[in-house]
């Protein structure tokens, strides 16, 4: 039984390796077919079925390309000399794939398919899908449009494709890159009953402009009066509160099992343990130590709450408003120790003796939050890029 499974088996596989041509050409995957059948003939140069059905793929698959290409060029419509040019190509690669193991023999009949330069036809196809490209191209740039100077840049890809140099093709993908970009002017308004420093627009709009900047979107923090613009960013400054100063006072008693020297180790009846030379054996003795401690802390918080405004100004509408805010607090705290300091941490023992300090005054507040509200903002704008077209 299990002689005749695996001879099932092998003869399956014998079967479907065989006969992968012949599926390929069944599906009008001809191109497949005759890569895996010039495969098999290098290997086997008389291997009858790979060579039949060669020949079948490859007249079937040059038949559907010149059929193609006749329908093409009879409409005559300049668009097309893109896909007629993919045609050459074919026809001229499925050609060299050929060419190594021709002639070939089946029967008494000699196979050797003729050889056809499409060098000029390549090369006229290049030019006219050029033409067209570039043609395009300038048409889609005149408009005066920004998309459909994107569009413009990627019709001069093409050309450049098709040949590196080609009249002032450089020249013109700068200009639809520079008429494709969408310029986002940055603007601050200040609502809050702090007069603010000079610098404070600045700081805040001291962005990591790389992380929001785009091949066709570039933001502005200080946008040109004279230039012209598809979109503004506002960050209006609503409120900042100042929240009182606090002093106030926490206790708490901290208690922990430390070593005090060391004890004769008894036994369970109270008799002293000793070691092999008869000395008493000594362990370490714990003892719980405790220690007041009082906490003097300082505090004082401020809070920054703002909105950003999203505002298209060729439609001359607001597309979405964000709300964001942030907080910064101030704390330092004082420590006295009363009872055994052993019983503190390391950490805490360190702060013991510190002083009081000044409390920070309003501005150096609000320098503190600006610092984390910048963040806050970066954040807001780079979750929200794709709101910029």
């Amino acid at each position: 039984m299990i002689r005749f499974l695996f001879l099932s088996l092998a003869l399956s596989l014998l079967f479907f390796s065989c006969n992968v041509t012949k599926r390929y050409y069944i599906k009008g995957q001809y191109d497949r077919a005759i890569v895996r059948a010039v495969k098999k003939i290098k290997k086997q140069p008389n291997k009858e079925k790979e060579i039949v059905y060669l020949e079948k793929s490859y007249n079937a698959a040059n038949q559907n390309d010149q059929e193609r290409l006749k329908l093409l060029k009879t409409e005559g419509r300049p668009e097309n000399w893109g896909e007629i040019l993919d045609l050459y190509n074919s026809l001229k690669y499925r050609q060299s794939v050929i060419q190594p193991i021709l002639p070939l023999k089946l029967g008494n009949r000699t196979i050797s398919f003729p050889y056809i330069d499409y060098d000029k036809d390549i090369f006229n196809a290049k030019q006219n899908a050029a033409e067209y490209w570039y043609a395009k191209g300038k048409q889609l740039l005149n408009s005066g449009n920004r998309f459909q100077a994107r569009e413009a840049y990627e019709k001069f890809k093409n050309v450049k494709y098709y040949f590196e140099t080609y009249q002032d093709i450089d020249n013109l993908m700068a200009l639809s890159l520079q008429k494709g970009v969408s310029k986002v002017a940055m603007q601050f308004e200040n609502n809050t009953i702090f007069k603010l420093p000079a610098d404070f627009k600045d700081k805040l709009f001291g962005l990591e402009y790389e992380r929001l900047d785009s091949k066709w979107v570039r933001y502005f923090p200080n946008p040109d009066n004279n230039d012209q613009y598809h979109y503004v960013i506002k960050l209006n400054l609503k409120s900042i509160q100042i929240l009182p100063e606090k002093i106030f006072v926490r206790e708490s008693v901290k208690t922990k099992k430390v070593q005090d020297g060391t004890e004769v180790l008894l036994d369970n009846n109270n008799n002293v343990v000793k070691d092999s030379l008869g000395n008493p054996i000594r362990v370490p003795r714990m003892v719980e130590v405790t220690c007041k401690l009082i906490e003097t802390v300082q505090q004082k918080g401020s809070h920054i709450e703002g909105e950003v405004i999203y505002f298209d100004i060729d439609n001359q509408k607001e597309i979405t408003h964000k709300p964001l805010g942030s907080d910064y607090f101030f704390e330092h705290s004082i420590f006295v120790a009363n009872g055994d300091l052993r019983a503190l941490d390391e950490e805490t023992r360190k702060k013991l003796g510190q002083l009081p300090v000044p409390f920070p005054n309003d501005m150096e507040m609000i320098s503190g939050a600006v610092d984390i509200f910048k963040k806050v903002f970066s954040d807001l704008l780079y979750d929200n890029k794709y709101i910029i077209k």
